[in-house]
């Protein structure tokens, strides 16, 4: 046992030797610590120092409240929480209770205390279901987000949530609070409070993935240029390898096709000065027609509006658009009427954002991964939480296959196959697209299924919960429904429990390993399965030389 390992397990048996002291107090005893903490802090004492009681009196409260008493491994969580550690914690292991502890615990110094997780669903029913606990040990909780996303809360009703001793909320409408925060006009229309903990709920998905991605306040500049629609046309002439190449996930003009804009546009010199809106232009609607695609890089609404996508998890990011004109050409290449094209006024990063905490944690059920860069990147340690009892899910070999028609034809007959004896089938790809064809190909065998592609999380996470019940099929990106527990039905235990069949190589280890852990969940019995193709995204990306020696060569791939 390292020495991590011996200070949580220490921790731990100081939490339990204060949950038989607490067990006697009355409700009313129970409710008046809080006081004596917040006291004990005023005369010095540190939260380190009240660590083993106030967890004692949060799992109290927990069993009180809700009914349930937090389990060891939980308790540990909490306790590496509460350090700064990052936690590895099992999909299904209850992390959302585990955070009670610690948000208490910091909730009591009536500094800010957050916690900010995947969507607005979770960040409203934690406040809702958690916040219970919290009120009942006379602390206040707000959520930092409306069940109806076109809702926006004004500075007043801000200032409610930030001054709330717990917040749960979303990283994305953290984010922006905190741009709004700086943007304003005097000190008194500031809303939020000095930084201080913060809790990051899928925490490898924020600090790796999308740790990089700027979110950006932006204002609209005065004139709207017209040269969308004649550069749109335009690159639709061009001819492939002759006007222009792409590699890399770049396009540019070939020397020809430089020449071509020349004479298209009867000017000179495409990189003159006077010939800048031209080149911008025209590279804007070669990078919309080339390297931008619809249900991949972003959807099309019934009301006619572009909305982006987030590649890694396949959730629409509602309200965020491309920059520089890069929106409007996507707009133009759809056929759709055109926004106000948009300048930037303030950004950051989630990296840089949450960097500004001074006590910062998280929790995922796949962040031992990247480890080695969440050190390097933010200092941060991450520490596995053993699950409270052994997994048994079987993880079964993946399978190749040539083409992709071949591996949705193997998977569809692996899902008849299993739906026929009342298994319940959870189907899970990373693209939208994936997602559509599944759902085609389940039409055409008669078999009832939902389809959840991240785009609203309130009803998937309802949708999801039933993924587990006998002769169930569902169809999922791997976002959708996250952070919702699969519960199963009666019966389906001896099944074999839920089966996960993933569709595709994922965009990195971690998502396939969530993918699997949708089964299995606290010992539970369960079964994963993945589908690869030397047609995935993963393997284009490769490049054609690369995968050659595999196509010619039957012997790589498994013939299933």
């Amino acid at each position: 046992m390292n020495k991590i390992d011996k200070r949580l397990h220490f921790l731990l048996g100081k939490v339990k030797e204060e949950c038989k002291k607490v067990k006697e107090l009355s409700d009313y005893e129970l409710k008046n610590k809080t006081n004596e903490f917040k006291r004990r802090l005023a005369e010095g004492e540190t939260t380190d120092d009240l660590l083993p009681e106030a967890f004692a009196v949060c799992c109290e409260a927990d069993y009180r409240v809700l009914g349930m008493f937090p389990y060891d491994v939980q308790i540990l969580g909490g306790i590496a929480l509460h350090l700064c550690y990052l936690c590895e914690m099992n999909t299904g292991e209850g992390k959302t209770l585990t955070a009670t502890m610690p948000m208490y615990l910091n909730g009591l110094t009536q500094k800010s205390s957050i916690l900010v997780t995947a969507n607005e669903y979770l960040a409203i029913r934690d406040a809702e279901e958690m916040g219970q606990v919290y009120k009942f040990l006379g602390l206040s909780v707000e959520a930092g987000v409306k069940r109806d996303t076109n809702e926006k809360l004004d500075n007043d009703s801000k200032k409610d949530v930030y001054n709330a001793d717990i917040v749960y909320t979303t990283h994305g409408s953290l984010g922006f609070d905190y741009l709004l925060n700086n943007l304003v006009q005097s000190k008194e229309d500031r809303f939020m409070r000095d930084f201080y903990y913060v809790i990051i709920d899928e925490a490898d998905s924020v600090l790796l993935d999308s740790a990089s991605m700027p979110l950006v306040i932006s204002g609209s500049p005065r004139v709207q240029s017209n040269l969308y629609g004649i550069t749109d046309f335009f690159v639709t002439t061009l001819v492939e390898d002759v006007h222009y190449e792409i590699e890399d996930k770049k396009v540019w003009l070939t020397k020809e096709g430089v020449e071509y804009v020349q004479r298209y546009f009867r000017i000179e010199n495409l990189y003159g000065e006077e010939n800048y809106d031209v080149l911008r232009h025209v590279v804007l609607a070669l990078r919309a027609h080339f390297l931008l695609e619809k249900d991949t890089d972003y959807v099309v609404t019934d009301n006619g509006e572009v909305v982006l996508l987030d590649r890694s998890t396949g959730r629409k990011m509602t309200g965020m658009k491309l920059r520089g004109g890069s929106h409007q050409a996507i707009e133009e290449k759809e056929h759709l009427k055109l926004s106000q094209e948009q300048r930037s006024v303030a950004s950051v990063t989630y990296q840089n954002l949450f960097n500004l905490f001074p006590k910062m944690s998280g929790m995922s059920g796949t962040i031992k991964d990247g480890k080695e860069e969440l050190l390097e990147v933010y200092n941060k340690r991450v520490v596995v939480i053993p699950p409270r009892k052994p997994m048994i899910r079987k993880d079964m070999p993946d399978k190749y296959f040539k083409t992709s028609e071949e591996q949705f034809d193997a998977v569809i007959k692996e899902t008849v196959r299993r739906h026929k004896t009342g298994q319940p089938v959870l189907l899970i790809a990373s693209l939208i697209s994936d997602t559509e064809m599944l759902s085609k190909l389940l039409v055409q065998e008669n078999i009832e299924h939902s389809v959840l592609n991240a785009n609203n999380a309130f009803w998937e996470a309802e949708i999801i919960k039933e993924a587990g019940q006998k002769n169930v099929v569902t169809v999922a990106t791997s976002m959708a429904g996250r952070g919702t527990d699969i519960r199963l039905g009666p019966g389906v235990k001896e099944l074999g429990g839920l089966c996960v069949l993933g569709v595709g190589r994922m965009n990195n280890t971690r998502d396939e390993r969530q993918a699997r852990g949708r089964a299995g969940r606290q010992g539970e019995p369960g079964v994963s399965m993945f589908y690869v193709s030397l047609e995935d995204d993963v393997c284009e990306i490769l490049g054609d030389d690369f995968m050659e020696k595999y196509i010619e060569k039957d012997k790589y791939i498994s013939k299933r």
